[in-house]
């Protein structure tokens, strides 16, 4: 059974993002991606909120992925 088991109804694009010091959110990461099979980025800095301290780079991998994953057709549950 997953960590969560809540999250393999997740059927929308996601992707996870955190700081490298967000002690929470970083130890959960590697189960998120493996409950998922998503992407998971951890930025170059920062604590919680890291998109208000690196607001720059943030914005970056979120552009970056959406711009993938919008041009890609959508994969339903079955074929996950």
């Amino acid at each position: 059974m997953p960590w969560n088991p809540r999250l393999p109804k997740i059927i929308a694009r996601t992707l996870a993002v955190c700081a490298p010091d967000d002690s929470f959110s970083l130890l959960s990461l590697a189960k998120f991606a493996a409950a998922l099979g998503r992407p998971t980025r951890v930025l170059s800095d920062g604590h919680r909120s890291a998109q208000e301290q690196v607001p720059q780079e943030f914005a970056d991998i979120v552009v970056k992925w959406a711009g993938r994953d919008c041009r890609s057709r959508a994969v339903s549950p079955s074929e996950r």
